[in-house]
């Protein structure tokens, strides 16, 4: 057992392993020097010529490393030591490349708000080194830097010794400096007046006059311009740093996965305003380094797609992979640990307690995100256990207990969750701070910019938790600067390697003044990049009352509501709520995350609820992989009696699936939650065949049927009675395995063997339903062409496969408009090429070519355009009268390679999600699985394959249609993480593989829970996790059809499915 200050300890360790921007203006003292000795050294040298420089801006850093390598905590130490050495920091978060210089302009004025070395902010700091220079009454200095209250007269005097100190700045840039010590007043509306003027809106033109403005608005590029003018005055240097072009480019994948020389012009679209823009920062601004942090991916792009200028005013760096040495990995820890274990008065056994010294050998394999990870995981499950095991291994999460043995982790079943009576005082404490919440200062303009910022911190924080069960990762920015653009911004991190993230940022503005409402409006645009093309990117402003009725104020949230905006209501009730949510963590609670699991008190909050319903990968995400939709496979036969599959009147709304490992409650999973897929991450001897089986056979007995992809021929049995009743089946599982084997059609399919049941695509679909519809046109035609680049070897990273693969795109974008169908028909069409079909020289060439490989491959593959039953997802989940489910069971044993299956698999999974959208499950809990069993080699983690897009696409919109997908892996990092990502079920089975065990344990951090046994599990052991439950302890049953040790041969299938 834990002694109390050993557990006080070790729940105060902070762990921090992907900070986001907002953390780099917040003081570490955790740094590190030596993980980025070499980049920060270059940065800092850099900045050095801008303060010793006359008229020299430097050139610029590109600071480049992989996700988890530690740019962001490099921007932080490199702010921290610029302050201490009297210079200023400004940390760009690009939202888009078209707003450039918005979200630039925007960033610098936030920035300038944020805390400094010495005075209080940045703009205090400016505005008392400037004053300083000009030789004021201290009365008029103090009224410039905000520490009294402003007179234009005081202003007027600023502005004259501005002029008579530097001439050509003071005259031109007057107003900019106007506008910066109102800003910094202690007046709302001398604020307001300033601050317009900073984001470039006119604002209130009597308060301009007021306040003596002489020209018009500064557009945002002269913003930044004088801005950086006027700081130069000081002498002191300024580093401009951008820090989100990832996740801007990352949410432009349509075009970067189309990334050769055919469609650079696509890419100028995204690269350009970027390139352009970050040429032109270097000569507009003075005294100022630009520093851009970026994966290596994203800075070769912009190298490839920019001017040649650019590379000539940048240079680049790269953080190191992996930690350089077990001593730095040891100093990681050693010194986050020290800092809190002395605040806590802790004396550990050693330092880095209870992570053994000789762990550390291990942390050169590690990027210093993934040993954050790992200790935290480790600390976590102590605690947990309510034991303390020392850690002696990183990779491998050997842990030795201390004293007695580790306890089982108790996990809970959806049937059972740990119930009301254990929540009672939870219950009883909520309700209480509810009651006494007092939220005025939230709901009053004058103080919300301090107050909603708190409140929606514990709201955000409190959905998060909430959210364990889905597997989705989320996170939130942290609480704001003094006057923040944004009061709050929820991140779902949808592809950690790539920093694709989708954003709900929310702005409270309870303001009754037009001008600001339009300045907070237009700035919260901005600063949450909302655009209607990048629907990754949200904005919800919260208000009570109305608007003001102004023509501006009309225009602008008319504006706002087109660009994909969303105004809510923030009541009085979902204040008190986060309110007492904040309060419930003010001391340790272990019985919270459960709590918060299982009472979903954020979601149901009427803001929650109404924007935040159902967590998922955006849409446009999936969009963004070529979707098929309905009419692209409309040629494809779907027999006209067939309809969805029948279901049985008393459907059950969940299916048992084993019990929990004590043995104490049964173990079930409701049928509706299927429909947000499920994964299970097993190895062999775990039982995962068995378990896939018997999740399929459950399926089936409440009416839904299933198409199971089978690659190592032990699923064809699914419809084998056993000899005799094992002595592995529990308490009915006879009866049930009668009433399923009765009541199930199991019919095993054997693509390219004909002596079986063949099945056989057409790999061109009809494109004549979406050839007026740009957006499914194209998504049609790249669809067909991830299918066809394999057969006719255009799928390499060769500059001629590239090309290749052009010209067959364009070839099939005029061959699909031109109305004729058919394979045969498009490499007639190929072999001679139309005049103007191409843009590239060697079209013809390359053309012929290509249908010269595409014919040859019709000849190889009796599959490719071939012979046998069409693969229409209506017959192969449709069960014959009198059965109540069909279990279709597709043998891939005649499908020789990875590439003869993936795209077969790309297009059964282009008609399956054709055929469900048209075929709906309506009121039903599921209307049908798709399973796939090693679904790593069809959606793996690195690289694409034929298949890719589309199981990507199927896995995050058929749920919406009531299809369920099953994936089953053996390696939990191989399958890509939009998938594991989108299942809400998942699984965790034993595994052998050191590695493997370290990807199931990181996988199970993301949805809050702990495997610390994963390596020992017997079979049929599991840990589970669903919509309802934490993770679990379960133990599955057997499966209700035979299942021998050894599985059918080839020949055996074939016999099986051509007797059927």
């Amino acid at each position: 057992m834990i002694t109390a200050d050993a557990r006080r300890a070790l729940e105060a360790l902070d762990f921090n392993p992907a900070p986001t921007p907002e953390d780099v203006w917040r003081p570490s003292p955790y740094d590190i020097p030596e993980l980025h000795a070499e980049a920060a050294g270059q940065i800092l040298a850099n900045v050095n010529k801008a303060r010793t420089g006359d008229d020299a801006t430097p050139l610029g850093v590109a600071v480049e490393g992989r996700a988890g390598s530690g740019k962001t905590h490099l921007l932080g130490a490199v702010r921290e030591k610029i302050q201490r050495d009297s210079g200023f920091f400004f940390l760009v978060s690009l939202t888009s490349g078209r707003n450039f210089w918005a979200s630039t302009a925007l960033c610098m004025v936030e920035g300038l708000s944020r805390d400094a070395i010495g005075y209080s902010t940045q703009l205090k700091t400016f505005l008392r080194w400037l004053t300083a220079s000009l030789n004021l009454p201290g009365e008029v200095r103090e009224a410039i830097a905000g520490e009294a209250d402003l007179t234009r007269a005081q202003l007027d005097a600023f502005i004259l010794a501005l002029r008579q100190f530097n001439g050509t700045v003071g005259q031109q840039y007057q107003d900019t400096a106007r506008a910066l010590a109102l800003w910094g007043s202690r007046d709302f509306e001398a604020q307001d007046v300033g601050y317009a003027h900073l984001i470039s809106e006119p604002g209130d033109p009597a308060g301009r006059k007021a306040w003596g403005f002489a020209f018009d608005v500064p557009n945002p590029q002269e913003i930044v311009r004088e801005i950086s003018r006027l700081m130069a005055l000081t002498l002191a240097p300024s580093v401009i740093a951008f820090d989100q072009i990832d996740t801007v480019l990352a949410q432009s994948t349509t075009l970067l996965t189309r990334l050769h020389e055919s469609v650079e012009d696509d890419l100028g679209q995204v690269f350009g305003p970027i390139a352009d823009g970050l040429l032109m920062l270097r000569e507009v601004t003075h005294r100022t380094l630009t520093v851009v942090s970026c994966l290596p991916d994203t800075w070769e792009m912009l190298r490839k797609c920019a001017p040649v200028p650019v590379l000539d005013r940048f240079r680049s760096t790269r953080l190191p992979d992996h930690i350089l040495s077990s001593e730095i990995g040891q100093a990681i820890i050693a010194k986050r640990f020290a800092v809190k274990y002395a605040e806590q008065r802790f004396a550990p056994p050693y330092p880095t307690w209870p992570i053994r010294p000789s762990a550390f050998a291990d942390a050169q394999e590690l990027t210093p995100r993934r040993l954050l990870r790992i200790v935290d995981e480790h600390v976590q499950s102590c605690l947990r256990q309510d034991e303390i095991s020392e850690l002696s291994r990183l990779v491998s999460g050997v842990a030795e207990p201390v004293g007695r043995a580790v306890a089982e982790p108790v996990g809970r079943a959806v049937a059972e969750p740990v119930g009301d009576a254990g929540f009672e005082t939870l219950d009883a404490l909520f309700a209480a701070l509810v009651d006494r919440a007092e939220v005025g200062d939230a709901l009053d303009s004058r103080t919300e910019d301090a107050a909603v910022p708190v409140l929606l911190a514990a709201g955000i924080a409190a959905w998060i938790d909430e959210q364990a069960p889905t597997g989705a990762v989320y996170k939130q920015d942290p609480l704001p600067a003094a006057m923040p653009v944004l009061h709050a911004r929820l991140v779902q991190v949808i592809d950690e390697s790539t920093e694709h993230e989708a954003h709900w940022g929310f702005r409270a503005i309870g303001s009754k003044a037009a001008v600001a409402v339009i300045s907070r409006v237009k700035a919260a645009c901005t600063m949450a990049g909302l655009d209607v093309a990048v629907p990754q990117r949200r904005l919800v402003l919260l208000r009570n009352g109305p608007w003001p009725t102004g023509p501006k104020t009309t225009e602008t949230l008319r504006a706002f509501m087109e660009r994909g905006g969303v105004v809510h209501a923030l009541t009085p009730q979902d204040l008190k709520i986060f309110t007492a949510l904040r309060d419930l963590r003010t001391a340790p609670r272990p019985d919270l995350q459960e709590w918060l699991v299982s009472r979903k008190p954020a979601s149901r909050t009427a803001l929650f609820a109404a924007l935040l319903q159902e967590p998922a990968v955006p849409e446009s995400a999936a969009r963004e992989f070529a979707a098929p939709t309905p009419a692209i496979l409309a040629s494809q036969p779907v027999a006209s009696a067939q309809q969805p599959p029948p279901t049985l009147d008393t459907t059950p709304a969940s299916i048992g699936l084993g019990r929990t490992a004590d043995g104490q409650r049964e173990f079930v999973v409701d049928l509706e939650s299927l429909r947000r897929h499920t994964v299970i991450f097993a190895g062999s001897g775990s039982g995962k065949t068995v378990l896939i089986r018997r999740l399929v056979e459950e399926c089936a007995r409440s009416g839904v049927s299933a198409i199971v992809l089978d690659p190592n021929n032990d699923l064809a049995r699914l419809g084998d009675p056993w000899p005799e009743p094992p002595t592995g089946w529990g308490s009915g599982d006879e009866a049930r395995a009668r009433d399923y084997l009765d009541h199930t059609d199991v019919v095993v399919w054997t693509p390219r063997v004909s002596a079986g049941r063949p099945l056989a695509f057409q790999p061109l679909p009809d494109f004549g339903p979406v050839r007026d519809s740009p957006d499914e046109f194209d998504a049609a035609v790249h669809a067909a062409v991830a299918a066809l680049a394999p057969r006719a070897g255009v799928a390499g990273p060769s500059k001629s496969a590239q090309q290749g693969k052009a010209v067959l795109t364009e070839a099939l974008q005029a061959y699909a408009k031109s109305g004729t169908v058919g394979l045969r028909g498009f490499t007639d069409f190929l072999t001679e090429l139309p005049d103007g079909v191409s843009r590239l020289a060697k079209a013809e060439k390359l053309a012929g070519d290509a249908a010269e490989t595409l014919k040859a491959a019709m000849v190889t593959d009796p599959l490719f355009g071939g012979k046998g039953a069409a693969a229409d997802p209506g017959a192969l989940l449709t069960p014959p009268p009198g059965k109540r489910a069909r279990v279709s069971v597709i043998s891939l044993a005649g499908l020789t390679n990875d590439e003869q299956r993936q795209s077969f698999v790309n297009q059964l999974q282009m008609a399956l999600f054709a055929w469900i959208k048209r075929h709906p499950a309506g009121d039903r809990p599921l209307g049908g699985l798709f399973v796939m069993d090693e679904a790593q080699t069809l959606a793996p983690s690195a690289g694409n394959t034929p298949c890719t897009a589309s199981t990507i696409a199927l896995a995050s919109q058929a749920r919406k249609y009531g299809l369920g997908l099953v994936f089953a892996t053996q390696a939990p990092k191989g399958l890509h993480n939009q998938i594991s990502g989108n299942a809400t079920t998942q699984f965790f089975g034993l595994l052998n593989s050191p590695a493997q065990i370290d990807a199931a344990r990181e996988l199970a951090l993301a949805k809050g829970g702990k495997l610390p046994d994963i390596g020992m599990l017997g079979s049929g052991e599991f840990y589970a996790a669903g919509e309802g439950f934490s993770f679990v302890k379960v133990k599955a049953p057997l499966c209700l059809s035979h299942h021998p040790k050894a599985p059918l041969s080839p020949e055996e299938v074939v016999v099986r499915a051509a007797a059927a």
